[in-house]
């Protein structure tokens, strides 16, 4: 069966036998609604309909209004019924839900909504082309290129999501990390009260310099004999003092909030420290655990295995290879020592024959 990506899941594609079976069961349930309320109205029109003489001209009238209606019920009923069924819950028609069929989005994966069953099954008046192009590789209708969709195999997702374990070492990492974060987010807020620290010493320093310099101009001035000046000088002294005394108390509250913001900054930084080497030390611990486990498991796998029978018996194999050798050997040497011995008595004899050849030669010269 051919399968098919979209947004990085699989799916596997609807046969097109089974499309063809979900399409009549479609029209065999669309007919059978039908026939049967075209039975229910025929039978209320024999039950409830007048039938004497005088009543014959109003029981056609009566018929001929409920054959239109009829009519239009069933021309409502195919409408909605071939052209939005499979828009429903799931992309799935009474057919495809019965085969386990599915509507689905090239786009998205997602079921496909009314508007795109409609662009499918509208196609179908471009016959017999709608049916050519569900040969191709997709087999896509010419109504699924339309409306951008294609017929796979429902498969239902599991509603038991598997929990995954998260690794510890990346749990600790991330901790420390969002640590680090909210270190860094803290150390920015403690420049910035340092900042605004500077500016009301700033402040302060320039409310100062500007009272001494009104200071100067009213001692310039009572020197000129101008009283009236000196006095307005002084009033902007005396204004630049009180704006110098306001700066300064200002910017001594705020020194004392810069201190107690740094000593807190420098225990988050002692906590962060002790956070660090308490993740070496529990990583370290995770690790060995780990380590521990997995050679237990190994030490389990192997007496649980024939690898020590195997070792065991070629220990046995070169044990009695080597005791073999050994007794060759030996009988080896003494094949070797009775060889000599037999070579050395037949030297021994042919010299005891020569000693009495030639004894026996001198006794007859």
């Amino acid at each position: 069966m051919k399968s098919i990506k979209i947004v990085g899941k699989k799916f596997k594609l609807a046969s097109r036998l089974t499309r063809l079976y979900a399409l009549f069961i479609d029209i065999a349930i669309l007919g059978a609604v039908q026939s049967v309320f075209g039975l229910l109205l025929s039978v209320a029109m024999i039950l409830f309909l007048p039938t004497g003489p005088s009543d014959v001209s109003r029981s056609l009238l009566t018929g001929l209004g409920l054959g239109t209606f009829v009519a239009l019920f069933s021309a409502v009923l195919w409408i909605l019924g071939l052209f939005f069924i499979d828009g429903f819950r799931k992309g799935q028609g009474i057919g495809k839900k019965l085969l386990s069929l599915q509507v689905v989005r090239l786009k998205d994966g997602k079921p496909c909504t009314f508007k795109d069953a409609f662009l499918r099954r509208f196609a179908g008046i471009f016959q017999p082309f709608d049916l050519l192009w569900f040969l191709g590789e997709k087999q896509q209708r010419l109504g699924d290129k339309f409306a951008e969709t294609v017929v796979v195999q429902y498969e239902p997702e599991s509603e038991q999501t598997e929990v995954e374990t998260e690794d510890p070492e990346s749990v600790l990492e991330s901790v420390i990390v969002e640590m680090k974060n909210r270190l860094s987010e803290a150390r920015g807020k403690v420049n910035a009260s340092i900042g605004v620290e500077k500016q009301f010493q700033d402040a302060y320093e320039s409310a100062v310099s500007q009272a001494e310099r009104w200071q100067e101009r009213a001692v310039i001035a009572l020197k000129a004999g101008r009283e009236d000046l000196a006095r307005e000088d002084l009033e902007k002294r005396n204004e630049y003092r009180r704006l110098a005394d306001k700066h300064k108390t200002q910017w001594e509250d705020q020194k004392q909030i810069v201190r107690d913001l740094s000593d807190l900054l420098e225990h988050l930084q002692q906590k962060m420290m002790e956070a660090e080497g308490k993740k070496t030390a529990v990583v370290a611990k995770h690790r060995n655990v780990d380590a521990e486990a997995h050679l237990r498991e190994m030490l389990k796998e192997i007496q649980d295995s024939k690898a020590l029978e195997t070792l065991t018996k070629m220990d046995q194999d070169a044990t009695e290879a080597a005791t073999l050798a050994k007794m060759a050997a030996e009988v080896d040497v003494a094949y070797q020592d009775a060889k000599l011995e037999r070579e050395f008595s037949s030297y021994a004899e042919e010299a005891s024959l020569d000693k009495d050849l030639a004894e026996l030669k001198a006794k007859l010269q």
